[in-house]
């Protein structure tokens, strides 16, 4: 098993931190997610995914937590589609 250095094990938790700071509009989410806006509003409605903050009347979300109910959204589907 090849070693990972420690400043790349470093460099791999800088990026996790600014990932899971960075806020993205619905815009953003859905382009992150590769879904449409719509989609990324009816995650919320289902409570999928909770806005983190507001700016003037437009949602914020977490990166980190977009691309989880992503990958949860995606595994669902793929166990759907196998049975």
């Amino acid at each position: 098993m090849p070693r990972i250095s420690r400043r790349c094990i470093a460099e791999l938790k800088a990026h996790e931190r600014i990932v899971q700071q960075r806020l993205l509009t619905t815009a953003e989410a859905a382009a992150v997610a590769g879904v449409q806006a719509a989609c990324i509003r009816q995650w919320v409605s289902r409570g999928y995914l909770q806005p983190t903050a507001r700016q003037g009347n437009r949602n914020l979300y977490r990166e980190d937590h977009v691309l989880q109910v992503e990958r949860d959204h995606r595994k669902a589907r793929s166990i759907t589609v196998l049975e």
